[in-house]
């Protein structure tokens, strides 16, 4: 079974541990007394006040600091600056602010709060716990405050810490979903799972809940007792026709069943549904899409649920992107291209947008597109080394070489890590010797390998071009065979290194090695096919060089077989 929402996670309460308080009794404002001692203080102080809310910390830090260090007995602008550093994620700071604050008034539950929260977030479990627990004692009836010493037992393992905080809740305000649950959990992390089950099936009795059921639909769903997960689920909604997550559930269960009907029936609404979390919706998507053969039995029922998808959240970056690569595989690519450049501008100045249009350019071969783009990229990040290498690539196969060297050349000298530096050498070779400069190809070949001595794709290249001048066979034979020691599958390698012994007259051999090639995908490649033959054509087997040149010739009628077929025959 497929699992979007994680309806009780491993935490007893999922919290934010930091929260900005801006704006709290006891805190927002000078005492009389103060203002009197120094009128310009309250002054300075709601300014700092000011620029805080209106999103300027910095200014308002500045400000806060020379108060507290001209007053330091100022307890609310250490609280303001303690709320500050919080933001900026310097707990040390943080901690200090707050501690200062507290020293100013003891009292002041807020900072006390802000201290154990802090305390919590670093690691200092005990000493949040104590702060925790003097809060609870002097305000019993603050339940709303125990939330987090829940969180802190369990973290701490000390589960009859947290059952005493519950009871004190209950005390207080009686039993409720939420104790109900945190009881479920503890008992679960106590590794009693039936007896967490059989409290939640009679809290359910007592107080039954939409989420309550779903629980226990979920519970009896991942141990395939799937007739009590529905009835749970179907429980669940007849409390709340729209509860999603039991929505979900009984999808789910009837996928399992195999009622596609009525699990489309459920799916289409939850996935247009813009309350549910659309990173879950993504991911449930994304594995089902993992699953090519019900993409296909049921494509237009898909095609409808990522349609759903993408309209209930278009400003999603991850949908997004999920919806593009969808419309790519179902062949309406342009719609792919406006999604993500729609994208882009939903997230002005962020590079994942551009990334992802970018490399759909390049997996399309929208090489025009793919130079613009990355020129307009490169325009706010000049020296983004991976725009710069997409641009390099359009350029090269759209055979504008010199563009392209000029490109790569600047890779080159932004380059700060060898593999980037090895990579951009060998491209550079490749690409001056598209140029018809060999001497410069080379050379950078020879560059590439001195740096790395194994990197394939310039040994490989390099030897190819020195055999197709028959130049320094020997050379070439000794590059080629480290490439396919490296990668002995790799049809390509496989074919260098059986042309050059068809070079030196070993065709024998280099009909071994190109039935190898044959097997790891030279019989799609026109080039593998086209040397084949003629390796068959010089061993005397020429009716088979004939058949191999003629698919060869279907994969590929530019390379002019046929001619050369027929010239062949005619001697």
């Amino acid at each position: 079974m497929i699992n979007i929402i994680s309806r009780i996670s491993g935490r007893v309460l999922s919290r934010i541990i930091l929260v900005t308080f801006l704006l709290v009794s006891g805190v927002s404002a000078l005492s009389a007394q103060q203002s009197k001692e120094d009128p310009g203080k309250e002054l300075r102080y709601i300014e700092a006040l000011r620029l805080l809310n209106l999103g300027h910390p910095d200014e308002a830090e500045t400000i806060f600091l020379s108060l507290v260090k001209q007053y330091p007995e100022m307890d609310a602008a250490h609280f303001y600056l303690s709320n500050i550093y919080i933001k900026k994620n310097d707990l040390k700071q943080a901690e200090k602010s707050a501690s200062a604050a507290l020293k100013g008034d003891p009292s002041n539950i807020w900072y006390k709060i802000q201290l154990a929260r802090i305390s919590a977030a670093t690691g200092e479990l005990d000493k949040s716990i104590g702060i925790y627990e003097e809060i609870r004692r002097d305000n019993p009836a603050r339940t709303d405050l125990y939330l987090d010493m829940i969180e802190l037992y369990t973290r701490k393992q000390n589960y009859e810490g947290a059952l005493s905080v519950i009871d004190d809740i209950e005390r207080v305000s009686g039993k409720n979903e939420a104790t109900g649950l945190t009881r479920y959990n503890i008992l679960v992390y106590q590794k009693k799972p039936d007896e967490a089950i059989a409290f939640l099936k009679e809290f359910d009795k007592e107080q039954p809940s939409p989420r309550i059921a779903t629980v226990l639909g979920d519970y009896y769903a991942s141990i395939q007792k799937d007739t009590l997960a529905m009835q749970y689920y179907g429980s669940a909604l007849s409390m709340d026709p729209k509860y999603i997550p039991a929505t979900f559930g009984i999808a789910e269960g009837y996928r399992m069943r195999g009622q596609f009907d009525l699990y489309f029936e459920y799916m289409f609404p939850f996935m247009a549904n813009t309350e549910v979390n659309p990173r879950l919706k993504a991911d449930y998507m994304k594995e089902l899409m993992a699953n090519p053969k019900f993409v296909q039995t049921f494509y237009p029922q898909v095609d409808t649920m990522m349609q759903n998808l993408y309209g209930a959240h278009p400003t999603d970056s991850t949908v997004a992107y999920g919806f593009a690569v969808f419309m790519v595989q179902t062949n309406r690519a342009d719609v792919a291209i406006k999604v993500l450049e729609k994208n882009i501008t939903n997230y002005p100045g962020e590079r994942e947008p551009i990334r992802q249009q970018l490399s759909l350019l390049y997996y399309l071969e929208k090489w025009d597109l793919l130079v613009s783009q990355s020129d307009s990229a490169l325009v706010t990040r000049p020296d983004d080394l991976d725009f710069m290498q997409l641009k390099g690539i359009g350029q090269l196969q759209l055979n504008n070489t010199k563009e392209s060297i000029i490109t790569f050349q600047k890779i080159l000298s932004l380059a700060k890590d060898s593999a980037t530096t090895v990579r951009t050498l060998s491209i550079l070779g490749d690409t001056y010797y598209m140029a018809g400069d060999k001497k410069e190809a080379y050379k950078y070949y020879q560059k590439t390998i001195k740096l790395e001595p194994k990197h394939a794709p310039a040994l490989n290249n390099y030897a190819y071009y020195l055999s197709e001048e028959g130049k320094q066979l020997k050379k070439a034979m000794a590059m080629s065979k480290k490439t396919v020691e490296i990668e002995p599958e790799n049809a390509t390698y496989l074919d260098t290194y059986a042309w050059i012994l068809h070079k030196l007259g070993n065709n024998a051999e280099a009909k071994v090695i190109l039935k190898q090639a044959m097997v790891y995908g030279g019989n799609q490649n026109a080039d593998i096919l086209d040397h084949y033959a003629r390796v068959l054509y010089e061993l005397g087997e020429k009716d088979l060089a004939y058949i191999y040149w003629g698919q060869a010739d279907k994969i590929d009628p530019s390379l002019g077989i046929a001619a050369k077929v027929e010239k062949l025959k005619q001697k």
